[in-house]
């Protein structure tokens, strides 16, 4: 309050020199101290202008960080001011001894005085936190950085740089593409040459005695291409590549601090348009319902119960047979939504008995089955476990879901189970067909059935392997030159079974179907491992090595979304295809699933792949025979492959 008190009586005094020397200017010296009642006139003025400044509250105005509303505050004041005062003067004296310049002079002397004392507080403070030019202030300022954009952002972010007590890094300059910005300062840096003159411009400031190892993207809004091409260039030359997040972006809009430069994701890589979908549908499907997610600890049926709990369920059950992942998702559930019914509960899906007594206890509306082991190569050596979970313990919760009553059952499926050529795969296969042909009989219980590919970061993921092996010097390990996969982020592929699956029930999407997310193009593992490789700041196959071993037993070098016999009922825009595949007839399959049951129980092994081989006809001849894998040495990569 006393610094409000300070600032106003500051004010008031520019207030009043700024009266003076209207009238110094209209009258000259010592002309101008001979106007009669001078002594009133001011007093007058003065009362005008703490009427005005009581009106706008200018004093209130930061002096440190001044912007153009402020000015435009000050000049709303003095306006007052000096009309109040006017009017006052014809009022009552009929404006004796007041020249028309006066008011004039006034209004332009008190703004430029008020503005003034701000904007020369605002600039030495700016000044005083500027880098001087010594190489060892530099030192002691931080690491120099480089800017690439000429933007708000980057305004902003340099501005915000030099306020942000201490900074660890200074901005040497700035890169941009537009030919006419080459030249331009901004906060008084440089605009130095454009991306492709980055060699030159590193070159130039290393003479200087400046060494920039990092890179923050300022541009509006860069599509994924242009990073990417932002990334090979700068990570060529050794540098690391941050961005500043639009403020469009939930975690930057949720961060305290909006401007701080954050790294890379994965994700801001793929090249495929991210599907926007509005939520609605997804809300319709889940609210006030009781919903049901099995596999609730893994990476996918985690962000199914977070996007789930968000859309404000009657109840959340929550099932997995891992103790340590469904405590944590059920404590980060209930710490970020106090209000909403969790029920936890250990349950293996292999376990008709616990599933069936889960289900008619607690007796769900919707249930979404991502319980499964997914890794292919461990599936491969332990085919009878595979079997056990993905294919019985898909057929025990479908038929506790279907004896239930439960409205609508989604299975997570995978790329995997089309052409089969693994027991992951192979099994994943089967357990859509028993929706499927569960789907073909039920009349209340609609068994609908996801298809997507692989996800960025999911436990297993080649992500978090490379990310590791990067983290240990190298070298990166990939199986074939040649593979690829179709990827996504597990919040959009999440967000998009939740959509599709209500979308297929508001319009009745014909049974028996599969539904087959969008997956954009697919993507060659070793560019991802170059990527990542860039991400960190090194050059791939300089500082970070890339081998290649040997596709692994059940892997193929491309995974295939729909089997060459499926009917694809035409693209949609809500980033979902719908597919026919064969379907077989129910009781035939729930026989042989009693036979396979059977051979698990007793570890028959042979017996049990061949059934399932059977049962999918799809299955690539001999593919789901598990076999020993020779020893192969890692062959490393001869030549270096561009992106």
């Amino acid at each position: 309050m006393l610094r409000y008190v300070l600032i106003f009586l500051i004010d008031l005094t520019a207030a009043a020199c700024a009266f003076m020397a209207a009238y110094l200017t209209s009258h000259g010296y010592p002309w101008a101290l001979n106007v009669p009642a001078l002594e009133e006139k001011l007093a007058g003025f003065a009362l005008a202008a703490a009427f005005a400044f009581a009106v706008f509250s200018p004093y209130r105005v930061s002096w440190r960080y001044v912007s153009t509303p402020d000015l435009v505050t000050i000049l709303k004041s003095a306006l007052l001011a000096v009309a109040v005062y006017t009017i006052g003067a014809f009022l009552l004296t009929r404006g004796d001894n007041v020249p028309r310049s006066v008011p004039v002079l006034t209004l332009i002397y008190m703004t430029v005085a008020m503005v003034g004392m701000r904007i020369s507080y605002r600039l030495a403070l700016e000044y005083s936190r500027r880098l001087p030019k010594t190489s060892g202030a530099r030192r002691a300022a931080g690491h120099p950085i480089l800017l690439c954009g000429l933007s708000d952002k980057a305004e902003s972010f340099i501005r915000a740089s030099r306020r942000r007590p201490g900074s660890t890094f200074w901005v040497a300059g700035i890169i941009d593409d537009s030919r006419i910005n080459l030249g331009r300062t901004v906060q008084g840096v440089t605009v130095l040459g454009s991306l492709k003159d980055l060699k030159a411009v590193l070159e130039k400031l290393h003479g200087q005695g400046i060494d920039v190892k990092e890179l923050i993207v300022t541009e509006p809004s860069p599509s994924r291409k242009r990073l990417m091409h932002i990334l090979t260039q700068a990570s060529s030359y050794g540098m690391k590549v941050l961005q500043i997040p639009g403020v469009t972006d939930m975690e930057a809009v949720t961060s305290k601090n909006i401007l701080e430069p954050r790294p890379i994701e994965l994700s801001d890589l793929l090249l495929r348009s991210e599907v926007n979908i509005k939520p609605d549908e997804a809300i319709s499907l889940i609210r006030d319902r009781v919903v049901l997610t099995t596999g609730a600890g893994g990476s996918i049926g985690s962000e199914l119960c977070r996007q789930i709990a968000a859309f404000a369920p009657r109840r959340l059950i929550i099932t997995d047979s891992s103790e340590f992942l469904l405590y944590t998702i059920d404590t980060e559930l209930r710490d970020k939504y106090p209000d909403l019914d969790i029920v936890t509960r250990i349950v293996d899906v292999r376990d008709a008995e616990r599933v069936a007594r889960i289900f008619s206890r607690i007796e769900p509306d919707i249930v979404f089955h991502a319980a499964a082991l997914k890794h292919v190569p461990l599936t491969e050596d332990n085919p009878l476990e595979a079997i056990k979970t993905n294919v019985l313990g898909t057929r025990n919760v479908a038929d506790a879901a279907r004896a239930s009553g439960v409205s609508s059952f989604v299975l997570i499926s995978t790329d995997k189970a089309v052409n089969p050529s693994s027991i992951m795969g192979a099994t994943k296969r089967a357990a859509e067909a028993y929706c499927q042909a569960l789907d073909m009989i039920c009349d209340k219980t609609r068994f609908k059935t996801v298809r997507f590919g692989n996800v960025l970061g999911s436990s297993g993921s080649v992500t978090l392997l490379f990310q590791n092996q990067i983290a240990a010097g190298g070298p990166v390990t990939v199986t074939h030159p040649d593979i690829v996969r179709y990827f996504m982020t597990i919040p959009e592929a999440i967000s998009l079974i939740l959509y599709a699956s209500a979308h297929s029930d508001l319009h009745k999407t014909g049974r028996g179907k599969v539904i087959v997310l969008d997956m954009g193009e697919p993507v060659r593992i070793v560019d991802l491992a170059e990527r990542m490789i860039q991400l960190a700041g090194l050059k791939p196959y300089v500082d970070i090595d890339i081998v290649f071993t040997r596709l692994r037993p059940g892997e193929k070098l491309h995974e295939e979304l729909f089997h060459a016999h499926e009917v694809r009922e035409g693209h949609t825009e809500e980033g979902y295809v719908v597919a026919s595949p064969r379907v077989i007839e129910w009781h035939l399959l729930n026989r042989t699933f009693d036979e396979i049951a059977a051979c698990a129980a007793r570890e028959d092994r042979a017996r049990a792949i061949a059934l399932l081989s059977h049962a999918i006809p799809e299955t690539r001849n001999g593919a789901t025979t598990p076999a020993a894998p020779a020893s192969l040495p890692a062959k490393k990569a001869e030549t270096p492959r561009g992106s």
